[in-house]
């Protein structure tokens, strides 16, 4: 029988017993696989002159995971970067100080972004107010400042605008999350047979790249160590680290 895989990937928290918490959907994934390794001891024998192997020790068990992920979702960037995301709501600025020293060409990047309502001044005793497509170019969205001319206005800069609601994914500010893995497949070289694949108890590692410029649709890995679940133990059934479930 011939294998062809298709199907969604689902990944969840595991709670105190080993079972999956609420599973969650992490999108289209074109390329998911695990690997199984032991570790042994070749035994060499001293009786024939030839020191052959006759014997194989396996002193240890591992298995490891990876897949790619197209989804950008919150959830899915904050388990490979071991962040966490936070809604910041939309608000006003009042006076943001720009740098100092500003010429013609330079970009300031303001620390809100989606901006509307700018208003740039000067620190002169009666400020005065730069204008918009001559003095400077906005990048409402990203929320940056070119300057297009300083003249001989008095710096610093201040700003006033109001900033939009976004989502923001910190970096490196978890521990390593561990993750039950579930993929519900279809073999589409068997009739679309289904197939189960669990993997109780997944170490997740840190995003190793994240290609943001390219020709073609993005991706990243979300990979790591398939450890044994102790409390499935000695379950013939189960197995302590996944199975696969052909139905």
């Amino acid at each position: 029988m011939y294998f062809v895989g298709q199907g969604k990937v689902f990944i969840g928290s595991r709670d105190n017993l080993g079972n999956p918490e609420a599973l969650r959907f992490v999108g289209n994934v074109p390329s998911l696989k695990f690997s199984l390794k032991t570790e042994v001891i070749e035994h060499k024998e001293s009786t024939t002159g030839q020191r052959a192997t006759d014997a194989r020790i396996v002193k240890g068990k591992s298995a490891d995971f990876s897949c790619s992920l197209e989804d950008f979702s919150q959830e899915n960037l904050a388990l490979v970067l071991y962040g966490s995301s936070s809604q910041i709501a939309s608000g006003t600025v009042t006076a943001e100080a720009f740098p100092v020293g500003l010429a013609a060409g330079d970009f300031v990047a303001l620390k809100g972004q989606a901006v509307t309502s700018v208003v740039i001044k000067d620190s002169a005793a009666t400020p005065a107010t730069l204008v918009a497509g001559t003095d400077y170019e906005l990048n409402a969205d990203h929320g940056s400042v070119r300057i297009l001319n300083a003249g001989t206005y008095v710096q610093p800069f201040t700003a006033d605008y109001s900033r939009g609601a976004v989502t923001t994914i910190n970096m490196l500010t978890q521990p390593l999350p561990e993750r039950f893995v579930r993929f519900e497949g279809l073999n589409i070289a068997d009739s679309n047979k289904a197939v189960l694949i669990e993997l109780y108890r997944v170490a997740v590692d840190p995003l190793k790249e994240l290609a943001m410029i390219g020709e073609a649709a993005a991706s990243f890995d979300l990979s790591g160590s398939v450890m044994i679940d102790a409390l499935k133990a000695g379950d013939p059934v189960l197995g302590q680290f996944g199975r696969i479930v052909q139905i």
